[in-house]
């Protein structure tokens, strides 16, 4: 009778099993073992260690692109990284907008926000987005707790003031993060929680405020002193002509492509987000298409790096 041993890969609920009289017993899964290999020094770098993942709006209209990014987290959370997951949700506050006859605005990549639209992001992103992955990650287990800016005031803001070519620019009900409360979220990460937090905050009169989800990312970046900063989007990072992708800029890099045009319109949030978080301490930041499956993965625990790196001085 053939020799058989147990194998981690299940199929229908039950263990497969590997022939060891065949010519290359488990010779199908070195690839599998190659690549646990390979993630065992990142492993090590990242356990214990906090991670800003910032999730675009524009993944949410795809079910198998959030659970991708989802299952990424969970591995992560697995491993011993300590996971904050931002959100926005630029793309469905714009469709509800519209069903309630409210004209879109974008000033630098920034939404202006009215007394009525405000009311239409809170119900976005507390009562829909928030909720929903909330709901899938909770699906692993107690894994996930959900969170805005509001919630116990940890996150305190003042309207925001933009001077664009000379003029002052209002934006209504966009906010400036003036304050994090750190010990909020440091309390929820050692109940062995991944905070899912809405980017709203709050003034000191209590009135609520719009946060941009790269800037807010950015500040919980510096607050909690994080390992590194992921935002993912739809597309695959900063793209130049041409050229394409470009793999890796530097601070310098960066404001000079702003300057010059070369990154306009909604990647200057991010990548000001980005600029804001390595002047302020963090080691690494990156921008990824989170439509890519896996791309979370492939960054943190591989070789391969994929998307823009943005670094504070050059890296080889």
């Amino acid at each position: 009778m053939d020799k058989l041993i147990g194998q981690n890969e299940k199929e229908g609920g039950m263990k497969k099993n590997i022939n060891l009289d065949s010519p290359d017993p488990g010779g199908q899964y070195l690839n599998k073992v190659g690549l646990l290999l390979e993630s065992l020094p990142y492993i090590k770098e990242y356990s214990d260690k906090v991670v800003i993942v910032k999730m675009g709006g524009s993944m949410m209209e795809d079910d198998n692109t959030i659970q991708s990014v989802l299952d990424d987290i969970i591995l992560m959370k697995y491993v011993g990284i300590k996971v904050i997951l931002i959100h926005g949700g630029g793309k469905q506050i714009t469709q509800m907008m519209a069903e309630k006859g409210i004209k879109a605005e974008f000033v630098d990549g920034l939404r202006v926000t009215s007394s009525e639209a405000i009311n239409i992001v809170k119900m976005v992103l507390i009562g829909s987005i928030n909720t929903k992955i909330v709901s899938l990650l909770n699906l692993h287990g107690n894994m996930a707790v959900g969170v805005s800016g509001n919630d116990a005031n940890f996150i305190i803001c003042r309207k925001k003031e933009l001077i664009r070519k000379g003029k002052k620019v209002d934006l209504g009900y966009v906010g400036d993060i003036e304050k994090i409360d750190k010990g909020f979220l440091e309390n929820i990460l050692s109940n062995n929680h991944i905070p899912v937090i809405a980017t709203l905050g709050v003034d000191h009169s209590g009135n609520t405020y719009n946060i941009n989800a790269d800037t807010c990312a950015s500040a919980i970046t510096v607050a909690l002193k994080a390992k590194k900063m992921i935002l993912l989007t739809d597309v695959d990072g900063i793209m130049e002509g041409v050229n394409g992708l470009i793999s890796k800029l530097t601070i310098r890099q960066c404001k000079e492509m702003i300057r010059n045009g070369k990154i306009s319109s909604g990647m200057i949030p991010k990548v000001k987000a980005c600029i804001s978080a390595l002047e302020k301490g963090s080691e690494r930041t990156h921008i990824l298409n989170g439509t890519k499956k896996h791309s979370i993965i492939i960054e943190i625990f591989t070789d391969r790096g994929i998307g823009t790196m943005i670094t504070k001085k050059e890296v080889k």
